[in-house]
């Protein structure tokens, strides 16, 4: 009977010590998240997107060529852009996680599925978790 309380108090000292790590560790991994930037490039190098963790715009250049070619043009290549460096920030924010937090840590397997739903269009998130 003590067996299964001592082994409650292990694992509630175990995620106790989880928790502190966790913490120590979350201004360097906040700091390193907010420093992701990811940038896409057109082809023809006259649209460029540069998005942030989140996949937020942050810098979006059009040239004048580009927009001679019409709206349509520079409607296709911003979205595929936003798209190509999300992808790429998705990424970066990953192994940004796993190195600080840890592989084990279960914002990483969170970060991991949100790169794979991206990946592979299913948004479980939207869906209630359904994909």
């Amino acid at each position: 009977m003590f067996g299964d309380a001592d082994a409650a108090i292990a694992r509630i000292e175990e995620d106790v010590r989880r928790a502190q790590r966790r913490a120590e560790r979350y201004p360097a991994f906040q700091a390193a998240v907010d420093g992701v930037r990811a940038r896409a490039v057109s082809r023809r190098r006259d649209v460029a997107v540069e998005v942030d963790a989140g996949g937020i715009v942050r810098v979006l250049e059009v040239t004048d060529a580009a927009a001679e070619r019409g709206g349509r043009y520079v409607t296709q290549e911003v979205m595929a852009l936003i798209g190509a460096a999300s992808r790429d920030a998705r990424a970066k924010t990953l192994a940004i996680t796993a190195e600080i937090l840890g592989e084990d840590d279960p914002i990483v397997k969170v970060v991991a599925a949100d790169l794979e739903a991206q990946e592979t269009g299913s948004h479980a998130w939207r869906t209630g978790g359904r994909a």
